[in-house]
């Protein structure tokens, strides 16, 4: 974005929007950030996100289920709910009707479409980090291992 300042001037202000202004909540927020950055393999995303995560008080046990992939039937309805969405639009590239009518009855429309936007604007941000071969700090270790099928 640096690059693209009026990209950049722009984008600000939606940021704000789907992080601090659309009532998604803290939790909810870094949940579908997250699941965005694991989906998409998004090492420098996931390294920026995670201690977020712990502050808005989401679990090191919740963090490692969507780190590695586990299942998420013992989680709360509303995390199962963010993570299964966000690895149903990433990683399968299909939401199932079960999911979806889940995920209404959760948010309600308007949140739902914001936490949706939430997702595909981090997922913007991952593809940018990805096309510019953005890395962490040397030394620092990568947080994500790639996903099977999506080695190398």
């Amino acid at each position: 974005m640096l690059h693209s300042p009026e990209l950049s001037r722009r984008a600000r202000p939606l940021n704000r929007y789907l992080r601090h202004e659309a009532g998604l909540g803290g939790r909810v927020r870094e949940l579908a950030i997250l699941t965005t950055a694991r989906e998409l393999d998004s090492q420098f995303e996931w390294a920026a996100h995670e201690p977020e995560a712990l502050a808005e008080g989401v679990s090191q046990e919740i963090i490692d289920i969507i780190q590695h992939r586990k299942d998420t039937s013992g989680l709360n309805e509303v995390d199962a709910i963010v993570i299964e969405l966000g690895r149903e639009i990433f990683g399968a590239r299909r939401v199932t009707s079960a999911t979806f009518a889940r995920s209404l009855q959760q948010f309600g429309r308007r949140a739902l479409v914001d936490l949706v936007a939430l997702m595909g604007n981090y997922a913007g941000t991952a593809a940018l980090l990805t096309a510019f071969d953005m890395q962490l700090d040397p030394g620092r270790p990568q947080p994500l291992s790639p996903l099977p099928g999506r080695e190398g």
